[in-house]
């Protein structure tokens, strides 16, 4: 882990580990609930409106936490990234303790999306890995106010969530079983179920760092959410690829990490106005050297 991705999770230790039809989201007593450990543990797209767009400054914290110097929105040169992350290596090992809470039938697809420590394509592409670029000069401001988490069957469609702090998060169920979502990492709030074909359920960060999205109804479902200080970040999809636009030009970093293996490759790149730099990143990974317990 590089020192730039520790200074931006200044909070959280990469080795420490997201009934009716329209129906409103329904409040459950869960003062009974027992709330797992707090522990700071979509694919998200990246921003695609112009930089000189207002910063979302919802409060005081956040532009504490994204702008405290005060400055401009960077309006300067601007060029893109985009790649592909593989790994190599051991194969992903099966999750057995993972795979014994998964029910047969109607929960195959979850069996197939949790049942790895990790998933890849084909090639070895590699899902689920959270992308970066940082050490940019300037303020980037976010121009998205909501990442959305869907949930259908008996899994979330994502491992892995980014968002940038003061955006807000919410779960929508678009299958037929019920979701129970809870944030795992901040202070514990009202929850909420969210209904098949209901309005979507509303979680908010509280600080920067890394958080557990769960599900109370599926134990197994889980994905790592990590809520940053800059928006220039990517999620990869199962064919491992990436792209994140608006990165002023100059010199940068870019890092790849695999919360579930706790690995990072990275790559020192020049970013030049109005192009695209290529960057492939290739984690490793040694079975013998996989943590004990995975986040998934």
């Amino acid at each position: 882990m590089t020192s730039t991705l520790r200074s931006c999770l200044y909070a959280v230790s990469f080795a420490a580990s997201l009934v009716a039809c329209r129906a409103k989201p329904t409040a459950i007593d869960n003062s009974s609930v027992p709330t797992p450990s707090a522990s700071p543990s979509g694919s998200s797209d990246s921003p695609s409106s112009k930089l000189a767009r207002a910063p979302l400054i919802a409060d005081a914290a956040v532009q504490a936490a994204l702008d405290p110097d005060h400055l401009a929105p960077y309006s300067g040169p601007i060029g893109r990234i985009s790649g592909v992350i593989h790994v190599s290596g051991d194969p992903a090992p099966e999750r057995p303790d993972v795979l014994a809470q998964i029910p047969h039938g109607k929960c195959d697809d979850a069996r197939a999306f949790y049942g790895k420590v990790f998933r890849e394509g084909p090639g070895r592409e590699l899902g689920d890995a959270l992308v970066t670029v940082t050490n940019y000069k300037g303020f980037v401001a976010p121009v998205r106010h909501l990442r959305t988490v869907v949930a259908r069957g008996c899994a979330f469609d994502a491992r892995t969530v980014a968002l940038t702090f003061g955006e807000r998060l919410e779960v929508k169920n678009k299958g037929g079983e019920t979701f129970i979502p809870q944030l795992i990492g901040g202070s514990p709030g009202a929850l909420l179920v969210a209904v098949p074909g209901g309005d979507a359920v509303p979680l908010f960060p509280e600080h920067v760092g890394l958080y557990a999205l769960v599900d109370r109804s599926h134990p197994f479902a889980r994905a790592d959410v990590f809520v940053l200080k800059f928006p220039t970040f990517a999620i990869t999809g199962i064919d491992g690829k990436y792209e994140i636009d608006d990165i002023p030009a100059g010199d940068v970093v870019v890092s790849a990490y695999l919360p579930t293996i706790r690995k990072t490759a990275q790559a020192n790149v020049k970013v030049v106005s109005g192009e695209t730099a290529t960057v492939d990143l290739t984690i490793p990974f040694a079975s013998t050297a996989a943590p004990a317990s995975s986040s998934h």
